[in-house]
């Protein structure tokens, strides 16, 4: 406990001053150096100053403990994933949150609290809480600085600094050898590694990684972070062309996804499934999981023009009849500020002009487009559909300009066109 900054918390909260608290019982320059936490006071002084503000100094070690221990619950509820048990401990802790900030639980607080906000998706908060952190970063000891940084690498992510959270990892790296350490935050540091390598199109490295996370989440009994790194280890599967081991945990995750009533990591999993089926050639049963998901989710979710986006890819390889996703497609991206939607829409409708058309379409705004906002596994893909092109059309410059660009953005894995 910081018994000093206790002591400071409750003295402004009676409204006294130094002077008034120490009369009697030790001198102001005494008093100032407890506040401070320079000077641990005897016991008998301790409870004389306390008694003077009508605290009970046994009590308020019960009220330590009891903040100690629900801190303890906070920071369990964000591992575990027990989101909306988080969400509920996070309300009654921020009723006491000054009082927290007097205890040596601060740290450890503040950086939860940036972890709930990834949670929650409130990027403005988070922005907050990272200038905070780094206010906070000379006071954190050893398993403070590696839980800072891996939750750091975490918020990087989110707003797509990538580049930022390589080089946190790095410094990771030289600081403390995660795994020999005891972190609890070690199978984080793995998935959250995978992750990133996964976004750069990395796919052998991101499996090496997702690998070590579900070892970890699996000793842990993390049940609903396992589900995320064997999600994660089976889209990397699926892009490196090993159908039968992504199927295998696609197979598990679709009944535990459901099972544990997971229902958007359940949603996800249909998905990345019928990513599979279509790359398998199983054209017919990648349009029916995709019609049974688009069923399931929100128009109003981001993850409906996925859906929707992916229905009329694999349309196209089962021959059906389009027409009416377009149009939805056409309306969505009419009402939305987003680009990307608008660029998908007339790649779609150029489908029914000339091959010529499309193809130009595809180099001269397509690709550029992606390239540059950094949609590494749809630029490859691009870039393949587009090398092939120009090697039938015998212009191999180009041909080598778009076989290089898939080969330095990936790892060697095959991707294949559709």
């Amino acid at each position: 406990m910081n018994i000093g900054s206790l002591m400071k918390y409750h003295r402004l909260r009676n409204g006294m001053t130094q002077a008034e608290l120490s009369e009697g019982i030790c001198s102001v320059s005494h008093l100032s150096k407890i506040e401070s936490n320079k000077y641990t006071p005897h016991k008998e002084t301790l409870e004389d100053l306390f008694n003077r503000m009508k605290i009970a100094w046994e009590i308020e070690t019960h009220v330590y403990k009891n903040f100690e221990n629900k801190l303890r619950e906070f920071i369990g509820y964000a591992i575990y994933y027990d989101l909306e048990s988080m969400e509920n401990l996070y309300m009654a802790l921020q009723k006491d949150e000054e009082y927290l900030q007097s205890t040596d639980l601060l740290n450890k607080y503040e950086l939860y609290k940036l972890r709930y906000y990834l949670f929650k998706k409130d990027m403005s908060k988070a922005k907050q809480q990272m200038l905070l952190i780094d206010k906070l970063t000379q006071t954190f000891n050893a398993s403070e600085k590696i839980i800072s940084d891996v939750i750091s690498v975490m918020y990087h992510i989110a707003i797509g600094n990538d580049n930022h959270a390589e080089q946190l990892y790095a410094k990771i790296d030289e600081d403390v050898d995660i795994r020999n350490s005891t972190n609890i935050f070690e199978g984080e540091y793995f998935y959250q590694r995978a992750w990133l390598l996964h976004k750069r199109a990395q796919y052998d490295k991101s499996s090496y990684y997702a690998g070590f996370a579900i070892d970890h989440f699996q000793k842990d009994c993390n049940y609903i972070r396992l589900m995320h790194a064997q999600m994660l280890q089976a889209i990397n599967f699926t892009n490196q062309d090993y159908y039968l081991w992504a199927e295998d945990l696609f197979s598990i995750l679709i009944r535990n996804t459901k099972m544990m009533k997971q229902e958007e990591l359940y949603h996800h999993t249909l998905y990345n499934f019928s990513v599979l089926q279509e790359r398998m050639g199983n054209h017919e049963n990648a349009y029916e999981l995709l019609v049974k998901l688009k069923n399931m989710i929100s128009k109003e979710s981001a993850f409906y023009d996925s859906v929707l986006l992916n229905l009329l890819h694999t349309s196209i390889g089962t021959d059906r009849e389009s027409s009416k996703t377009l149009e939805e497609l056409r309306e969505r991206a009419n009402q939305s500020d987003e680009p990307y939607l608008k660029i998908q829409l007339t790649y779609f409708e150029k489908m029914k002009h000339s091959h010529q058309e499309l193809y130009d379409y595809c180099e001269e705004i397509m690709f550029p487009f992606l390239n540059q906002f950094g949609d590494i596994r749809e630029g490859r893909r691009m870039a393949l559909r587009l090398a092939k092109y120009h090697t039938e059309k015998r212009n191999y410059e180009k041909a080598y300009f778009y076989y290089n660009y898939y080969n330095e953005k990936g790892d060697g894995d095959h991707e294949k066109e559709g």
